[in-house]
């Protein structure tokens, strides 16, 4: 299994595990991608699935949910987040065609942001105890 491939319209078993875990460390290692960068976008992922599957309305919300591409490539061009981010994040937002997608692409970013939180905790190093 690629666990570099993101498929969300029919998830695999290690879709939320290890393809997530994979994505975490491909953009944990890059010092450009700040925790509140990606969470910027991960908020309006949730505010775009929550309003879907409120409103059912799926179709009229498309068109926006797509634009977060071009929000991505714009932190991109002003070097506030690195290649890898781009790719996955474009590639999720390219899974999504029904509200089921949108969805397991919110679920899937918010794996990925929950590995990389664990990656970062196993780096940090308390200076006075030598503790991680």
């Amino acid at each position: 299994m690629n666990f570099e491939h993101i498929e969300l319209n029919q998830l695999e078993a290690e879709t939320f595990g290890k393809v997530a875990e994979t994505w975490a460390e491909k953009i944990n290692h890059n010092s450009k991608n700040k925790s509140s960068q990606l969470r910027k976008y991960y908020d309006e992922l949730v505010m775009w699935n929550d309003k879907v599957q409120q409103t059912d309305d799926y179709v009229g919300n498309v068109p926006f949910i797509k634009m977060m591409k071009a929000k991505v490539a714009y932190a991109k061009g002003r070097d506030l987040v690195d290649e890898n981010f781009q790719k996955m994040f474009n590639r999720i937002i390219d899974e999504i065609e029904d509200k089921e997608s949108l969805r397991n692409a919110k679920l899937f970013f918010e794996a990925v942001l929950d590995f990389r939180k664990a990656l970062e905790n196993t780096k940090t190093v308390h200076p006075q105890t030598n503790w991680r």
